[in-house]
């Protein structure tokens, strides 16, 4: 795990893909919460809340690589947890999408688990028969780059989401027609069959950028994704 910045309080790292925040149901091992016990003696033995997700201020999926904030106490994680809360940290992503995506776009739809797919989904009105209740959820995004494979065109995206809720990004661009290059989820055809001509089965999105507690911290895709942009051609 590479370690971007530490202080007595939190630290901030850059987690690769195909590790799992913290441990689910199934209690799985080679979570971020394992590291951190490992790493710190005293670290599971503080009066966590919640001690299957001790330390966890906010979530990135499994397959979503990039930039996290840990936090190494528990009145630091309820702080933390406060500014996120109130909407005082930016996040920043970037995502390979299938399609000709808007200069920038905004997607303003609650999100809800659909009971029978047990998956996220946008939800146009606030309530629902459906399993559990449809939460507000806002993404805004734009383009920086565009490119082709074959004859279909992809777009490189910015993200950033002023909620955090499950999945968000990839149920808010798939919802606006740009599903996510590699996800195994929330797909169309076109995406679903480029990402099989790439033999790449995890969603093209990384947290690029995160501010917090008047720090910017930044980092580069990981070089499975860069290995995806090398095989595209740049449309000038």
């Amino acid at each position: 795990m590479k370690i971007i910045y530490e202080n007595d309080n939190y630290l901030v790292v850059d987690k690769p893909a195909g590790v799992l925040v913290h441990p689910t149901a199934a209690n799985e091992t080679n979570t971020l919460v394992d590291w951190l016990c490992d790493r710190y003696s005293d670290f599971k033995n503080q009066a966590w809340a919640e001690p299957m997700r001790a330390g966890i201020v906010h979530r990135l999926d499994k397959d979503t690589s990039g930039l996290i904030v840990l936090a190494k106490n528990p009145a630091t994680l309820e702080r933390l947890q406060n500014l996120f809360k109130s909407r005082e940290v930016h996040k920043t992503y970037q995502a390979l999408v299938a399609g000709h995506a808007p200069e920038k776009g905004k997607v303003d739809l609650p999100i809800i688990r659909d009971s029978q797919k047990d998956l996220m989904r946008t939800q146009a009105m606030s309530f629902s028969f459906s399993r559990g209740t449809a939460r507000e959820a806002v993404t805004e995004y734009k383009t920086i780059a565009r490119y082709k494979f074959k004859k279909d065109e992809l777009s490189l995206v910015e993200v950033y989401p002023a909620t955090g809720r499950m999945h968000q990004i990839r149920v808010h661009l798939k919802s606006d027609g740009f599903p996510l290059i590699g996800d195994q989820l929330y797909f169309n055809k076109l995406s679903k069959r480029i990402s099989k001509e790439f033999k790449f089965d995890r969603q093209f999105l990384h947290a690029v950028r995160l501010e917090i507690d008047g720090q910017t911290f930044e980092s580069d895709l990981s070089d499975d994704l860069k290995e995806i942009i090398t095989k595209l051609k740049v449309i000038e």
